[in-house]
């Protein structure tokens, strides 16, 4: 009987797609995270900030939920975290205090994604000796200290569910260094006022992906997604991409590939300049193909779609503020410009709206079981 007839677990359909194989049907990943994975499981998000191992349980619900493929996972912090800090909400906002004196260590911005924000922040990097003075722990440090215990546990249920397992390795180039200069301004900058710090900086976050992907490796992931929000044709040019960013993709993607798991690496804007430059990269797929930012599946797909599988498509507004009715009729649209000759996962174009209402989802997913089984 021909593979494409076989009814294949979501782990295997997601190996296929990623192969250049046909599968059953087309497979399904909305780009889900921890904000929305807890309305889906009609928890609040402050509450997966305050216990990171709730985030990872509700993002595992969501994929449940949402008849997903696969389910990706973040590193959580070491297992001394949860004995020595303590997470609050006071005077409007949600804190971290020291449980030994009280102290106030930060807060999270919950409406910006959570990100943790110190209350005495690094030193902006300034020379080419303070990116060697930052640290690059090893895969076995982040193992031992407990930074993938909980994940672990999760990915066996995932597995075990038939789900294929993504870990979160993102921040190879733009996104670390904004992180390390202070502001995106003063990164995008460095190119061209000292561009050979600005590779410095690369090198370093290229490093530390590169172990943080061994641990989750090691903890049994199928593939890892790769990225940064900046390094898109809707903020730097192409040049820029081609001399700084796709080396760092290269190398990471490459050493993961050498390690046996599958390496996808998430768009964000309009990707269209970079297109060729991408397939040189080498890794299995793309995802994002934003129509809100002027992208369009149908002309990725004829453009480099038989070379790389595609991932997306479908608009994050759509999914927050259109009706079942639109958001089903647009996954169907995504469907039919990205089936054909395979290679393709309906998913969102970024990462879900934290107040997407599932039915949406439930949605798009229904699309699938219509248009999208291959005969």
């Amino acid at each position: 009987m021909n593979q494409n007839r076989l009814r294949l677990t979501s782990r295997d359909r997601m190996r296929a797609v990623l192969s250049g194989h046909i599968p059953d049907r087309v497979p399904f990943l909305p780009t889900i995270y921890i904000d929305h994975a807890c309305l889906a499981r009609g928890r609040r998000f402050e509450e997966a900030l305050a216990n990171p191992a709730l985030g990872q349980e509700c993002m595992l619900d969501a994929a449940r939920r949402y008849q997903a493929d696969a389910v990706r996972f973040c590193m959580g912090p070491p297992a001394s975290w949860y004995d020595e800090s303590v997470v609050t909400e006071r005077g409007g906002k949600l804190v971290q205090v020291s449980r030994r004196d009280g102290k106030l260590e930060g807060h999270y911005d919950v409406e910006g994604g959570g990100k943790f924000m110190p209350s005495l922040p690094m030193a902006p990097v300034r020379s080419r000796n303070d990116v060697a003075n930052i640290p690059v722990p090893a895969a076995r440090d982040y193992l031992q200290q407990g930074c993938l215990k909980d994940v672990s546990r999760c990915i066996r249920s995932a597995h075990e569910a038939g789900l294929f397992v993504i870990g979160m390795c993102s921040s190879q180039t733009i996104n670390f260094m904004v992180e390390h200069l202070g502001s995106a301004e003063a990164a995008l900058l460095l190119f061209y006022d000292d561009p050979e710090l600005a590779l410095a900086l690369i090198d370093k976050a290229v490093e530390i992906s590169i172990e943080k992907g061994k641990a989750f490796i090691e903890a049994g992931v199928d593939c890892l997604y790769i990225g940064d929000s900046y390094a898109s044709g809707s903020v730097i040019s192409p040049d820029i991409y081609k001399r700084f960013c796709a080396p760092a993709y290269t190398e990471t993607a490459r050493e993961f590939h050498r390690r046996g798991v599958f390496c996808y690496k998430h768009c964000c804007g309009n990707y269209d300049p970079m297109l060729d430059d991408l397939l040189q990269v080498g890794v299995d797929a793309m995802d994002g193909i934003d129509p809100e930012s002027g992208m369009s599946l149908r002309r990725t797909k004829a453009k480099i779609g038989d070379r790389i599988t595609l991932m997306g498509g479908l608009s994050c507004l759509t999914l927050l503020r259109g009706t079942p009715g639109q958001v089903h009729k647009e996954a169907a649209q995504c469907v039919a410009d990205g089936k054909p000759d395979g290679r393709y996962v309906l998913g969102s174009a970024c990462a879900v709206p934290r107040n997407t209402p599932p039915e949406n989802l439930l949605a798009a997913r229904a699309a699938i079981d219509r248009y999208g089984i291959y005969s």
